[in-house]
């Protein structure tokens, strides 16, 4: 009798024994780890940059003095998914959830060892949990230029009455009373510069002539030791008689103005005219908006992995 209530006894504590175990095990699941967000960038007219140069992707967090650096861009110009559109993607190693995040941005940099946003081409507000509209209109990028307008003039206050071939300026002259051409020039981002340029694609290599760097429509630009008016644009040595080429107003990152001249336009031009084949004294060559395919937009979502 006594041999059986100790086998009973034993027999229940291992019952109890057993279903505490079992209860243990179902209230503690094993914790999951995060594996990041992914993100897409569907573009617009993202092209490939100049060889010294490259974007980078950032976003800020909320309560936040500093933005994230997530990830240098490196966009193909042959891998293009449709006319002027690109897709990028990629995985951000940050466990926050999407709401953290308030605004995103992409900017041109030297490099990828730029420690905050130096010329921001492109930021945007979130619209929804991981989805901003990324724009160059907006506060705080390039600027909005869709509505500057102007023209060149083909002239020179020389005695040197052959320099017309060489030499216009992004002015209007009435009678002798020179005056900007451009209207509607916002003052642009921080880490931009507008410049001038004429290129001429008939010519192999390229032919790429700077004519300066300027923030104003008014007053010299950064390269006028030659020039005759206190106007953007000016005299270069080569002659635009018979040219093919086109006059080009570009927006340029900051870091690129010492030694811009052999490096070429940047892929952001607002405002370009074909050079007239025959270039008469005081000849207007109204200039063209291209903003709508010169400046790129994007849209970033963002989903947790």
């Amino acid at each position: 009798m006594n041999r059986c209530c100790v086998s009973l006894a034993s027999l229940l504590l291992l019952a109890l024994s057993f279903m505490g175990c079992s209860h243990s095990t179902s209230s503690n699941p094993p914790e999951t780890t995060s594996k990041g967000i992914a993100y897409v960038i569907d573009a617009q007219d993202l092209r490939a940059l100049r060889s010294n140069e490259t974007y980078v992707f950032w976003l800020h967090r909320i309560g936040d003095t500093n933005v994230i650096k997530v990830s240098e861009l490196v966009v193909d110009k042959y891998k293009l998914h449709g006319p002027d559109s690109l897709q990028l993607s990629g995985t951000i190693a940050l466990s926050d959830t999407l709401t953290n995040f308030d605004e995103a941005m992409i900017s041109v940099e030297r490099d990828t060892t730029a420690k905050s946003p130096g010329s921001i081409l492109l930021r945007g507000k979130a619209i929804g949990a991981g989805v901003f509209d990324l724009d160059a209109s907006v506060q705080g990028a390039v600027a909005d230029l869709r509505f500057t307008s102007g023209s060149a003039t083909f002239v020179t206050a020389s005695s040197d009455t052959t320099r017309v071939f060489h030499e216009f300026y992004l002015m209007n002259l009435t009678q002798a009373n020179p005056t900007a051409s451009l209207s509607n020039l916002p003052n642009l981002g921080f880490g931009w510069h507008y410049s001038v340029w004429v290129t001429d694609s008939s010519f192999s290599p390229y032919h790429l002539f700077w004519y300066g760097a300027f923030q104003h429509p008014a007053g010299h630009d950064s390269d006028s030791t030659n020039d005759t008016f206190p106007f953007p644009g000016g005299f270069e040595p080569p002659s635009l008689l018979n040219s093919r080429g086109k006059i080009e107003v570009t927006v340029e990152p900051d870091f690129q103005l010492v030694g811009l001249r052999p490096k070429g336009p940047s892929t952001f031009p607002i405002l370009e005219a074909a050079v007239p084949p025959k270039i008469y004294m005081r000849e207007v060559v109204p200039l063209t908006n291209v903003v709508l395919r010169g400046l790129p937009a994007a849209r970033l979502t963002l989903t947790p992995k």
